[in-house]
This record gives structure tokens, sequence and C-alpha cells, in this order.
């Protein structure tokens, strides 16, 4: 049985020492990566199913995993950062 979870921890984002996203933060900084999150959202819910139609729910939960995690940064620098989210966290 296959018990990768392709959403919260794919492998080829967790190969190294360190994951991506965080990489990416330390790297470009809070406030960007945010705008990344959101941009990564809105484009998993845009093409949900049209790359591969058996995976619409992955695709909706990764667009989730993304808003999160836009949320969380967005607590985490909500005292020195005035982004407000352009796209609304679904439900």
């Amino acid at each position: 049985m296959n018990n990768i979870d392709m959403v919260n921890t794919p492998p080829h984002y967790t190969d190294g020492r360190f994951e991506v996203i965080d990489m990416m933060q330390s790297v470009y900084g809070a406030k960007e990566v945010i705008i990344f999150c959101e941009l990564n959202a809105f484009k998993y819910r845009m093409r949900a199913g049209k790359k591969d139609a058996t995976k619409i729910e992955e695709d909706i939960k990764k667009a989730s995993w993304y808003e999160a995690k836009a949320k969380q940064l967005r607590q985490q620098t909500s005292n020195d950062s005035p982004h407000e989210p352009y796209i609304k966290e679904m439900d």
C-alpha cells in the first residue's frame, strides 16, 4: 500500500535536510512566500482535475494546504506585515 502523503509531505519537497517552503522563506522572506502560497492555491483551485481527472481531491487539498500556510505566515508576521490576502480562504 502506498502511504506517501502527496499533500502534506511530498517526498520531492522533503528529500533534503529542510523543506523547500522553509528554504524559500529563509531566502525570500515571509511576505514573498505568503504571496507565493496564495498564487499556488489559486493555481491548484483553477486547474483542479484538469491535469489529471483522478486527482481533483488532491488538487483541492493542495490548495487548502497553501492557503493554510499563507494564513500561518500572516499570523507570524502580523506585527510587521500590512499584507492582506488576495484570495479569501475557502472551506
